[in-house]
């Protein structure tokens, strides 16, 4: 993979960030810290860099959690409904099996 170089300004500091991500997913990143940071500092009076830092960490962490606890549910929810599925599945094949089993031992005894 090739390894991007990338310019980009978060709450008015310019940061060359290196990756393998392509360039516009990594402006859409630091685009989306650095809109954090400035609603962070919009509603914070006299907060220092590192205080709106540390409490947008903090904001996007929960974002973080919020969204892999739903995805934890989701997986839950998703398995749950394929076990049914592969259940009523099983159920059918195994009931006409049987049905076709009775029905060539009547041939049978004929």
């Amino acid at each position: 993979m090739e390894t991007n170089k990338v310019k980009v300004n978060i709450f008015g500091q310019t940061y060359t960030i290196k990756g393998d991500a392509p360039p516009e997913y990594i402006l859409q990143l630091s685009d989306y810290v650095n809109g954090k940071m400035e609603e962070v500092s919009a509603n914070i009076a006299n907060a220092s860099m590192t205080q709106v830092a540390i409490l947008v960490a903090l904001n996007i962490a929960d974002e973080y959690f919020q969204v892999k606890k739903l995805k934890s549910g989701f997986d839950s929810a998703v398995e749950e409904k394929a076990q049914n599925l592969i259940s009523m599945l099983d159920e059918g094949l195994i009931g006409d099996i049987f049905s076709r089993k009775d029905a060539i031992m009547q041939e049978q005894e004929r």
